[in-house]
């Protein structure tokens, strides 16, 4: 079984509108809530390949029965929340002819709640997959060391898609998937890394060996895959823009799926692009059909 976990899940209110004016009255043209979080995220796009996942985060307040609500049209998705006196965090997501995201900072979580979650984590077994994505609140970063640790003694390969701060800490468990953000990359090195060499240097000076594959992004450029055994480059597909939201998290669920399936390294990394641009290319997270055309397109070469 695959486990997501969203320590701080969102119902996501999607505002559409022709233009956004600032300062002035802005009318939508269509509304509509989904149910977020970067864990959340990946769980969907596993319900559309029919791959099954439980879905722990903490949830509650005025807003927990209807984001619970919102789950119950993927079948392949069983939620396994933690129940908060907080309230399960608002976003709205406007698309205009940009896209722009007012994201909530969230409740607070307790000890008692994490302690909750961690017994729940101490369930999970070596024949199981962890994936624990988005912000992990600092006064939790213990909290989740020791989640982590649980899964390292428990023998059950783990994901990582975090604040990069927590890396360090957590890099010594030995992780089997983490992605870094570019961005953040540039801004720990201090360097431009504008090529996929600079890239891979900086990420194996950063991570060495600790983690088992390394996932970097870089937009129009395609993504890169780095690991003891080398490192390659995934071309992009040229195609209009539709949704910038949960690409990465659709990349994850790729990967987790397909060397689940396969054991295969390569293909899994050729896979988990197929799905973040089928991402990239579709109003929602990525669905089977257009993750299946895709694949022809997506092109692996190895650069070290």
């Amino acid at each position: 079984m695959i486990y997501t976990c969203t320590l701080n899940p969102s119902l996501d209110y999607y505002m559409e509108f022709d233009q956004v004016e600032l300062g002035k009255t802005n009318r939508s043209s269509l509304e509509y809530f989904e149910a977020g979080g970067k864990g959340i995220n990946v769980s969907i796009v596993l319900n559309n390949l029919m791959i099954p996942s439980r879905a722990l985060g903490f949830v509650g307040g005025f807003t927990r029965d209807f984001f619970i609500s919102l789950l119950q049209k993927y079948e392949y998705i069983e939620p396994v929340f933690t129940f908060i006196e907080g309230h399960t965090r608002i976003n709205v997501k406007v698309k205009g002819r940009k896209e722009t995201e007012l994201n909530a900072k969230g409740p607070s979580i307790t000890e008692e709640d994490m302690r909750m979650m961690l017994r729940r984590v101490e369930r999970i077994n070596r024949s199981d997959m962890f994936v624990l994505s988005g912000n992990c609140p600092k006064n939790l970063s213990e909290m989740v060391e020791k989640m982590i640790g649980i899964c390292h003694e428990n023998e059950v390969k783990f994901v990582l898609d975090i604040n990069p701060e927590l890396y360090p800490r957590l890099l010594p468990y030995r992780p089997f998937l983490i992605r870094p953000n570019l961005s953040d990359l540039r801004r720990l090195s201090g360097q431009p890394l504008e090529t996929d060499r600079q890239i891979v240097d900086c990420v194996r000076g950063l991570y060495g060996e600790e983690a088992e594959n390394i996932i970097v992004m870089n937009g129009r450029k395609g993504s890169l895959l780095i690991n003891r055994e080398g490192a390659w480059h995934a071309n992009s597909v040229e195609a209009k823009v539709v949704n910038s939201v949960g690409a990465a998290d659709a990349m994850i669920a790729g990967f987790v799926m397909n060397y689940l399936r396969s054991r295969d390294i390569i293909s899994t990394f050729r896979y988990a692009n197929c799905c973040g641009v089928a991402t990239i290319f579709s109003k929602g997270m990525a669905t089977r059909e257009k993750i299946d055309s895709l694949f022809d397109e997506i092109e692996i070469t190895r650069i070290d």
